[in-house]
């Protein structure tokens, strides 16, 4: 039988030209190398090196087409094992991403409240690429994923939890502060303090307020600071306006919370999680969708 280090020398043979480079990229001795590749052709049955040209060894059209298997065959064998351990893993605890941070936010806040979960709920804050969310709950590294679209696909089930608004907390000397709603485009030209991860909504707001300038930080330390002790504006949202951390930055009382209204300002939300999940997740779901907040 085929080893997996034969077809991993040979798929490096492929990458880097010669044995010589392919065994010290392996950090293996060429000698190793040439006697692997050697047992491998004789278990396959066929010619993979062409020898003829004098010190110089090159791949067979053969051998390209079984290293081009052999890599494939490589990467669903790391798959395989990936997703083995992340479900072993997901038997111990309830694993949740999200494309976005307010639901996660929201959820946090929801397990401070000792909502009653079968297991205990760990919220992975770095947000998903929602191109990769499939892929995710196929590989097993989320029970659950709140996505900003439904997923069509019959391994998964997606249900909805909810929309998402967005408020401006804008300095009490602002004339914008003394009315109840602004739009985006009211907010043109406007300098805003905004977390680095926002999701889907980065893509909203950078369209919609024309002429604005954002100061996305990574550090959410640095964004309380800078939103307490400068007169910048920033968001926050139906799902945050009530947590700790968002009354924080609006100390020292120096802004007011101001809704948006406007056609834009509108993220639906689904969880989402392989069907043989929906156990674990329907319980969360059904909690988000009936206790989120509908007010900015």
């Amino acid at each position: 039988m085929t080893e997996l280090e034969a077809l991993r020398e040979l798929v490096a043979f492929r990458e880097y030209g010669t044995l010589s480079a392919a065994a010290d990229e392996l950090r293996i001795t060429q000698p190793t190398m040439t006697r692997t590749m050697r047992k491998l052709e004789r278990e396959l049955g066929v010619p993979l090196f062409d020898r003829r040209a004098k010190n110089r060894l090159s791949l067979t059209h053969t051998g390209e087409l079984a290293a081009q298997e052999a890599e494939q065959l490589l990467d669903a064998y790391d798959r395989f094992v990936e997703t083995v351990r992340n479900d072993a893993n997901l038997h111990n605890e309830i694993v949740v991403g999200s494309v976005a941070p307010g639901p996660l936010h929201f959820l946090e806040q929801a397990g401070e409240r000792n909502a009653k979960w079968e297991s205990s709920i760990t919220v992975r804050h770095s947000l998903i690429e929602p191109d990769a969310v499939l892929d995710d709950l196929l590989l097993r590294k989320e029970t659950m994923i709140i996505t900003d679209r439904e997923v069509d696909d019959p391994r998964v089930e997606s249900l909805y939890l909810g929309e998402e608004y967005l408020g401006v907390a804008i300095d009490n000397f602002n004339p914008l502060a003394q009315r109840t709603s602004v739009t985006f485009a009211d907010l043109a030209g406007m300098d805003f303090v905004v977390a680095h991860d926002i999701g889907p909504w980065r893509a909203v707001i950078e369209e919609q307020i024309p002429g604005a300038h954002f100061l996305y930080q990574q550090d959410l330390s640095a964004l309380e600071q800078i939103s307490k002790y400068s007169a910048f504006p920033f968001f926050y949202s139906n799902l945050t306006r009530s947590l700790r951390m968002t009354d924080e930055r609006f100390m020292p009382h120096t802004r007011t919370a101001v809704s948006i209204a406007d056609p834009a300002n509108r993220i639906d939300f689904y969880a989402t999680f392989l069907g043989d999940n929906r156990r674990l997740a329907l319980p969360i779901q059904q909690y988000l969708a009936q206790h989120r907040p509908r007010e900015q």
